[in-house]
């Protein structure tokens, strides 16, 4: 597999790859904001903000199921199988299912133990209790579930995976539409954790049965010696980087907990969740991990920069887009009573631009195995996001709650974009990745004609549902338009981007 991804089009693999990683990622995210939006709406904003802080305790608790063992999985099955070495690849299995079972063990424990704590003593929000007990069981399905995700995507085969999303995200609506509809009001989260985790125990039978059908001798076969010490330092690095990842991720809705009603968290998380959902439809990491593994450092490079341009095509003019319509968006997706959550939404929309960066350059070093560098400055990072959130909660709280949560907002921007910064200084040093002369100019400028284009129509036009979607419509094809005159988009790359979709 090594020698074939050498004598292929790297760019042809990574494009025609995004494309059913995309499709998958569009599936999970499209479910996943569906969900959103219907518990935002139902729930409204007090029990919508209990929901949120669960959801962000299981996430860190979710973190130390994982600790990296997804992402080492990932790393050491795509240099097995690119070197068509089956018996280490399954020995690589063999031995990060082990940590992973233990860490499981462990974490649920620790769940069913300090629940109560939690709950009545810390956040002093008693709704709090039974969701975070019977968490654990999403907590159990959703750590396994992960764990073989790394199978199909180190094999380059990701389509398998596209019907399963489906399936998978259809039961989780469907069953939490049955814990909403059937349960009192004080079981009902509760009751949508235990949904989830019917939905993933089945996708994850599922899975496994296409894993064991198409390759057997994964899981059965003799043991192999494999370099132990070289593993557990990948993931012990990758582990301090998705911990620290999982704060990065958390650690605004956690403090917000302790300081603001419940109903502000909600405005704060619809807000968040509605940019990570659009930031999340250009991660690829993926794709382009296994691919980055297994090329020379001249193919490497050439691929990162075609890659950052692509990225920032799309993103560049999303941020602005998104700060035209937020208003609208707000109001539409999720209801008039959500409406204080427009001011953040203005604030977190940079994180389109920061957030697919931020893991193209985690996969970089990941790829060349410096995993230590993204965890020293994600570590870095996160203790800047906590202080700026502690300082400005703390003074914001004089103003109201509402400038709270803008504050909160304010600071995880701040702490992504000096994380960003010290990986762009680092990958420049280690591997001489620039960004110079890569073509920004032409997006910038388009994006600009895009913004005025923006401004005039909700100057004259009075934004309804059809005019939001006529706006973003002509919005799309002035920017493209743009960028198409000014020669930004080439006809060898809608050649290629055409090519790809046919196949």
């Amino acid at each position: 597999m090594s020698m074939e991804l050498e004598n292929k089009n790297v760019s042809k693999v990574v494009i025609k790859n995004s494309i059913y990683s995309s499709l998958l990622s569009f599936i999970i995210k499209l479910g996943g904001f569906f969900i959103t939006i219907a518990l935002a709406r139902l729930l409204l904003p007090e029990l919508f903000g209990i929901y949120t802080i669960v959801l962000s305790i299981v996430i860190i608790f979710m973190t130390f199921t994982n600790l990296g063992t997804n992402e080492t999985l990932l790393r050491y099955l795509s240099e097995a199988f690119g070197k068509n070495n089956k018996k280490k690849a399954r020995n690589y299995f063999r031995y990060l299912f082990k940590i992973k079972s233990f860490l499981i063990l462990i974490v649920v424990l620790t769940v069913l133990l300090s629940s109560k704590f939690l709950a009545y003593n810390i956040y002093n929000k008693p709704l709090l209790f039974f969701p975070l007990i019977f968490s654990c069981f999403y907590i159990v399905v959703e750590s396994f579930k992960s764990f073989f995700g790394p199978f199909f995507f180190a094999t380059k085969e990701i389509k398998p995976l596209i019907p399963l999303g489906i399936l998978h995200q259809i039961l989780k609506v469907l069953l939490s539409f049955l814990a909403l509809f059937f349960l009192q009001e004080k079981y009902v989260i509760s009751g949508l954790f235990v949904a989830f985790a019917i939905a993933g125990l089945i996708y994850l039978f599922l899975i496994l049965f296409i894993i064991y059908k198409k390759d057997k001798e994964f899981f059965v076969g003799v043991k192999e010696n494999i370099d132990k010490r070289n593993v557990r330092k990948y993931l012990t690095f990758i582990g301090v980087t998705t911990l620290s990842l999982a704060f990065f991720a958390s650690v605004d809705t956690l403090m917000l907990g302790k300081f603001v009603e419940s109903s502000y968290i909600g405005y704060y998380r619809v807000s968040l969740g509605l940019i990570l959902t659009i930031s999340a439809f250009f991660s690829l990491s993926g794709v382009f991990l296994p691919i980055f593994t297994q090329i020379d450092m001249k193919r490497f490079e050439r691929g990162f920069k075609k890659t950052f341009r692509f990225l920032m095509i799309l993103a560049i003019p999303s941020v602005i887009g998104i700060i035209f319509i937020a208003k609208f968006l707000i109001n539409l997706l999720y209801g008039h009573e959500y409406s204080l959550a427009t001011p953040v939404l203005y604030v977190l929309s940079l994180l389109i631009l920061t957030s697919p960066l931020i893991d193209l350059y985690t996969i970089i070093f990941q790829s060349r195995e410096k995993p230590g560098v993204v965890a020293k400055y994600i570590f870095v990072s996160l203790g800047i996001n906590i202080l700026l959130n502690y300082v400005l909660i703390k003074y914001l709280l004089n103003f109201g709650q509402e400038q709270v949560i803008v504050g909160v907002g304010i600071s995880t921007v701040i702490s992504r974009v000096i994380l960003l910064g010290f990986l762009m200084v680092n990958a420049k040093k280690k591997f001489n990745l620039s960004i110079k002369r890569i073509g920004l100019r032409k997006p910038i400028f388009a994006t600009l004609i895009m913004g005025i284009f923006l401004l005039l129509f909700n100057y004259y036009v009075d934004i309804n549902l059809f005019w939001g979607i006529v706006e973003v419509l002509f919005a799309i094809i002035v920017y493209v338009g743009i960028l198409r005159w000014i020669k930004g988009l080439t006809n060898e790359d809608l050649k290629l981007i055409k090519s790809l979709i046919k196949k």
